[in-house]
Formats: C-alpha cells, structure tokens, sequence
C-alpha cells in the first residue's frame, strides 16, 4: 500500500502525464490510496470520503511540495498549474520524505513541515521533525515510546506519524488511558532529551486504525449537529484558500466569486473559520446558517 506521501506524489505525476483535466471517479480507479468498491456515486459517504481525503492531499501537494493541482471548473476536471516537475525530480522529492533536518535552512516553526529554495540552484529542501525518524523507527519495531508531554509522562504505543495544517502529529494508544490520542511533535518533551524507546515492550496496531481519520483534525469531519449543506459565495482571489481551510467544492462561478457548495456539522466552527475570511466569504444558504452568521455580527456590534 502506498504511503500517505507517495500517494499525494503520485496523484500529482498522474495528473501530469494525463495531461488533461482528471476526474475525481478517474483519480477513484487510476491512483493507488484512493480505491473504492466499485463506481463511485457523487453525494454518497463513500464519495464524501475520497473527497475530502483529496482535498487534504491537494492542500498538503501546494502547501507542502509547491504542486498546484487544482480545479477547474469549465472542464469539470483536476488539472495542474505550470510549471511541473519532471520524473527525475519527482523521485528526488519521494526519496525527501526521509529527510529529517536540511543545514543552513531557518528553522522556522517547531515542527512545522517546511521549503526552502536556493536562488542560485533552485533546488527544493523539504525540512521534517527532528523525532520523525525516531518515531518511525519505533513504529516500525511496533516498540513503545514515552515522553514529556503537557508537563507530564506518556507511554504510548506509537501507530502513525502525520501532518495536519502543516504541523507534524503523532497518532498513538495512550497506555494510561487505552484509547488513540493525538500529539503534536513540537509540544513533546521541549527543552528535554529525545524521546524513549521501549523495544521490549511491543504491541500490535488494531486492523480497523484508519490512518487519514486519525490525522482529520477538522471539526467539520467529527461535528455532530445536525448537517446541514451550505452555499458559500467566495471571491475569486480566496476560492483556494476558503476550500482548504473548510472543504467543499466549487459549483460554480462569475465576476463575482466563486459559490463552494459543503456539508456543515459543527455549526460554530463554521462561523468562526467563515468570519475569519472577512467580507470575501459570504454564506447564502441554508437560512439557519445565514442567521447564525448575522447574529453574531449583530451581537459583536452591540457590545461596542
């Protein structure tokens, strides 16, 4: 089975040797990591699903590796923005996965995945977590690992590493408490020695752990009010970002924007990531969701 990274990597060199506009039902059958059983069924859990994992990949694809792979929607279709990678490049990005600090490159954000091009050579460094490769090796030995955490100790048993906002997260069984917990490597142990590796103390991973539900950090994945299906006006300029940070796909478009149609389960997490987008971003329908957002305009002027 294919990596989260090599799967994102090769939906991108897909879409470039296709080089036509890709379908999602395409990309359902050409693109390992995003099988279904059988056709895929526009507005069924199991197309919510492969949608939303590649709305991730594609976030992770620009933010990530500098790849635009986006929609169009004239030609209904995935398509990439120029210009591409060739094959021997695309290789060399794969095998950076591995790589788990650059020298001479800011640090930047603890944890934070990061680029860097080099003017005179325009060569692409990618930056990881100092504890990925640690990490990885005790996921791979199946070896319990603890650490400093929040100001106390945790024993886990480490089951997946993964990124989510462009931050690097441990997915793992809290021993204390027998249940999955998420952790952000930067907040492991500041300031203290690396982590600690048990490899006498092994363990196996459930064969029902879904690894890209694990690292779905969303509240819109995990809300339990009831749905609700949104319309969204968004400008032009702010259609990309506006699909990354809430999902959704784009339905249509004119002069004015773009209308990104998305399902709504954790109502007061949409108002507030909504509001955060300014005037670019205007909700037109349900009229439950319109009023939630008018509401709390309406209750922020009146405390002034």
């Amino acid at each position: 089975m294919a990596s989260p990274t090599e799967r994102i990597l090769n939906l991108a060199a897909y879409a470039h040797e296709r080089g036509v506009p890709v379908s999602l039902e395409a990309i359902t059958v050409d693109v390992p990591g995003y099988e279904v059983a059988g056709p895929l069924v526009a507005g069924t859990p199991e197309w919510e699903t492969v949608r939303k994992r590649l709305q991730r990949d594609l976030a992770d694809l620009r933010d990530h590796w500098g790849i635009e792979l986006r929609f169009d929607p004239d030609a209904d279709g995935y398509v990439l923005a120029p210009p591409f990678l060739d094959r021997a490049e695309r290789t060399a990005l794969i095998a950076a996965a591995t790589i788990v600090g650059v020298e001479g490159i800011d640090s930047g954000r603890p944890g934070a995945i990061g680029s860097a091009v080099d003017d005179s050579e325009a060569q692409i460094v990618v930056r990881v977590h100092e504890l990925v490769a640690v990490l990885r090796g005790a996921i791979s030995t199946r070896s319990t690992v603890t650490f400093g955490y929040d100001g106390a100790t945790r024993r886990v048993q480490p089951w997946a590493i993964g990124t989510w906002r462009n931050r690097w997260y441990l997915a793992a069984n809290d021993c204390a408490l027998d249940e999955l917990r998420r952790f952000r490597l930067d907040r492991i142990a500041p300031g203290a020695p690396t982590i600690a590796v048990d490899t006498t103390d092994t363990y196996s991973v459930p064969s029902d752990f879904d690894v890209d539900a694990a690292f779905d950090l969303d509240p819109n994945s995990w809300g339990h009010d009831p749905v609700l299906h949104a319309r969204v006006l968004v400008e032009r300029d702010h259609v990309g970002s506006f699909v990354t940070e809430m999902g959704g796909a784009v339905t249509s478009h004119d002069d004015d924007g773009s209308v990104v149609e998305l399902d709504v389960r954790e109502y007061q997490s949409f108002r507030t990531r909504l509001l955060s987008f300014g005037g670019h971003a205007r909700v037109e329908s349900p009229p439950e969701l319109v009023e939630l957002v008018a509401s709390h305009l309406r209750a922020l002027a009146a405390a002034r």
